[in-house]
C-alpha cells in the first residue's frame, strides 16, 4: 500500500468576534495572530468559529499591497463563515488582510497580516 503525500499545505485561522460594552463595536481576535506560510501553494482560510451567538459574517477582505502576484482573489462559502485565498508564496514579504463583517449593528472590518517567508 503506497502513501499520497498532500501537496498543498492548508493554513486554517480561527476568527473570534466578541461584542464590546459599545453594541456597534467588536473585539476580533485571530489564531494565529500572524501566520508565516512557508510552503507554495498554500491554501488560507478564516473561519468564523465563535461570535457570542451574534449573527456576524465575511463579506468581504481588501488585500494590501494591491498589486501583487502572491494572493489570489478571495471566496467567501454560503454561510458567510469561512473566507479562503491562496497564496503563491514565492516572494517574502508581509500582506495586510482587512477582514470586513456585517453583524447585528452594521458592517465592521478587522486588519491581520499574512508573512510569506518561502523556504529556498
Amino acid at each position: 500500500m503506497s502513501k499520497i503525500n498532500a501537496s498543498t499545505q492548508f493554513i486554517n485561522i480561527m476568527v473570534k468576534v466578541r461584542p464590546t460594552d459599545d453594541p456597534t463595536v467588536y473585539k476580533v481576535h485571530t489564531a494565529p495572530e500572524i501566520p508565516y506560510i512557508t510552503e507554495a501553494d498554500t491554501v488560507i482560510n478564516y473561519q468564523i468559529y465563535d461570535t457570542h451567538d451574534l449573527d456576524i459574517i465575511f463579506t468581504g477582505a481588501i488585500i494590501t499591497p494591491e498589486d501583487n502576484d502572491q494572493l489570489s482573489a478571495y471566496t467567501i462559502s454560503k454561510s458567510g463563515k469561512l473566507l479562503t485565498l491562496s497564496d503563491a508564496n514565492t516572494e517574502k514579504m508581509p500582506f495586510s488582510v482587512k477582514l470586513q463583517f456585517s453583524g447585528p449593528h452594521g458592517p465592521f472590518s478587522h486588519d491581520p497580516q499574512i508573512q510569506n517567508d518561502p523556504r529556498q
